[in-house]
């Protein structure tokens, strides 16, 4: 898992922060939604995937398509 470090009490606050950080996900096929009863969401065999930040950086949105 990757973590970014930001100075104490700061958070991202923009999909530009996102992005800029972001690793290429061109190879990624499956996309799955871990939570504490395990897998949560599967969806296999998409084409790409694009991560963005909304709402004031309370929101990760994963957009996929197959």
């Amino acid at each position: 898992m990757t973590k970014w470090n930001l100075p104490e009490g700061r958070m991202p606050l923009s999909s530009a922060w996102l992005k800029e950080r972001a690793q290429d996900y061109s190879q990624v096929t499956r996309v799955e939604v871990i939570d504490a009863s395990g897998r949560a969401y599967t969806k296999l065999n998409i084409k790409s995937v694009e991560l963005q930040l909304q709402d004031d950086a309370r929101t990760l949105k994963l957009f996929i398509s197959e």
